[in-house]
């Protein structure tokens, strides 16, 4: 908007008419998300303008949550609903396998401070789950492929064939890239969309820990079909079990690492420059003005569950920090290995395991 604001400058708690560009206003009863644009019914439609959407990073923590009364059920889900609507960074997913509600978003604090605010806004107890981290899948190095699906049962079976490679992207955080380069009407064109459905299935189950791959580039080259037994659920497994067969082979497991600011009295410095090393974190800056330490430093969110406890403890509860999630590393070796221990002994591990995979 342009022109001069004949009511600037504006005062707090005041009512205004007009709104103009850097005002910052409030509207009560407004049905709205983070993000909308609101423009005046008046403009015409070639003029009307929406403003660029936020950037909204993925989140890396999660945590189960569970309403203790049922009778309060709706509130519950009232309240979920209302703050996934006005928080683009706060997530709820209903999870089938353990029969429990999810909720995800940046960082410890912000799901312990929705938690309780469906305790005092909707009057729902509510009980969390431990935090756990939202680690990712890619892969290293390309892996060729070549799937054959092959099932025959008395009446029609099922077939289909494919091959091509699977190779890792420069951005490890990048969605999962599909390409088409089949030629010579190897495969037609419907079983190739049924391989890109297996292939995001595959994808959002993970492979080695049963979390999301992304970063990677999956390329169909080629394959051969049957007359009378291929089928679009037979092509769909092609592209699956090309990832759960053949993308572990060079695949590791990312994890979120968080940039860290810690302010605590100069005399603890020590104590929080030692907490953050003994965590495998890595010190970037420290700075010491008027009795107060200043410490920037980056850290795997894994380790840093808890964190607010201690600095409490070890600065006399004067102490405060600040997360921000920076970008996905590689595990070290031994949490890879611990991650595909414990999906190992998963439920939805042993049923993919039981339904036989590949040819």
């Amino acid at each position: 908007s342009s022109g001069i604001n004949a009511e600037w400058p504006l005062r707090p708690g005041e009512n205004v008419t007009a709104a103009y560009a850097g005002d910052i206003v409030a509207m009560v009863g407004a049905n709205c998300a983070s993000g909308d644009t609101f423009v005046d019914a008046k403009t015409p439609q070639s003029d009307i303008c929406s403003m660029e959407s936020m950037f909204v990073p993925e989140p890396v923590i999660s945590m189960a949550i569970k309403n203790k009364h049922h009778k309060d059920d709706d509130k519950f889900s009232k309240a979920l609903a209302r703050f996934v609507k006005e928080d683009p960074t706060f997530r709820s997913t209903f999870n089938p396998e353990n029969k429990e509600i999810v909720i995800s978003g940046m960082g410890e604090l912000q799901l312990d401070i929705y938690a309780e605010r469906i305790r005092r806004e909707y009057g729902c107890e509510v009980d969390l789950g431990e935090p756990t981290v939202n680690y990712r899948e890619t892969l290293t190095e390309p892996v060729e492929f070549s799937v054959t699906y092959k099932r025959q049962s008395g009446g029609r079976g099922q077939f289909g064939e494919g091959y091509g490679e699977i190779e890792p992207l420069e951005d490890a955080n990048a969605d999962v890239e599909f390409v088409n380069a089949v030629t010579g009407g190897m495969i037609t064109s419907n079983f190739i969309k049924s391989v890109e459905k297996g292939v995001r299935e595959a994808a959002n189950e993970g492979a080695l820990t049963g979390h999301r791959i992304s970063g990677i580039r999956f390329i169909l080259r080629g394959g051969r079909t049957h007359n009378v037994d291929s089928s679009d659920w037979a092509f769909s497994r092609v592209g699956y079990y090309a990832i759960k067969e053949h993308f572990v082979n060079k695949a590791t497991v990312l994890e979120p690492w968080m940039d860290i600011e810690v302010t605590a009295p100069s005399d603890c410095s020590g104590e929080v420059i030692q907490s953050i090393n003994e965590r495998g974190g890595k010190m970037k800056d420290l700075d010491i003005q008027e009795g107060l330490c200043h410490v920037t430093a980056s850290a795997p969110l894994q380790v840093m569950f808890g964190y607010t406890s201690f600095l409490r403890k070890h600065t006399s509860g004067m102490g405060t920090f600040t997360m921000e999630f920076s970008q996905n590393k590689p595990v070290e070796p031994h949490i890879q290995e611990q991650l595909i221990a414990d999906y190992r002994e998963t439920k939805a591990y042993k049923n993919q395991q039981s339904s036989g995979i590949g040819v």
